[in-house]
């Protein structure tokens, strides 16, 4: 059986889908849109010649080749009317689920960041790499996007 990192496909499939599947919803917005889109994710997976160096370059290279993925579909007419993420998002935790509506308002670079330094714990930097962009480009559109949300938040709890 084939192994990457040293681990099998069904372990890298157990470890890794959760993250996956949520990465593709946030930037779809569509359940069964990023389930097709993290089965593509592995197929490129199996055809994947190189090794790699570790399991967090794995975990990596799954992450941006989501991120792709994610382009492609937006760039295919598969594009169309979706239901209500809130509908689809019944695996995420409730106190995630307070702020998604307004995560979901931001743009899609914006959602990227956000989504992979708080949910995935990647540093500015590290999210610079995987998304080729710069640094300071990255950590000031965190900020940003602080702003914005707190702006948000506190507006939505004065009503």
């Amino acid at each position: 059986m084939k192994t990457f990192a040293g681990l099998r496909v069904h372990e890298i499939v157990q470890t890794y889908s959760d993250t996956l599947i949520r990465i593709a919803v946030q930037q779809t917005k569509n359940m069964s849109e990023a389930e097709d889109i993290v089965q593509e994710v592995y197929m490129t997976l199996m055809k994947q010649k190189k090794p790699f160096d570790n399991e967090s370059h794995l975990k990596a290279w799954l992450i941006k080749v989501t991120f792709n993925k994610c382009k492609d579909y937006f760039k295919s007419s598969r594009v169309r009317k979706t239901v209500s993420i809130t509908d689809e998002m019944t695996f995420i935790a409730k106190e995630e689920q307070s702020v998604l509506p307004e995560i979901f308002e931001l743009v899609q670079e914006d959602r990227v960041i956000v989504y992979l330094h708080y949910y995935e714990g990647y540093t500015t930097a590290e999210i610079a790499n995987l998304l080729e962009m710069k640094v300071n480009t990255v950590g000031s559109k965190l900020r940003r996007v602080r702003m914005k949300l707190k702006t948000i938040l506190e507006e939505g709890s004065k009503v």
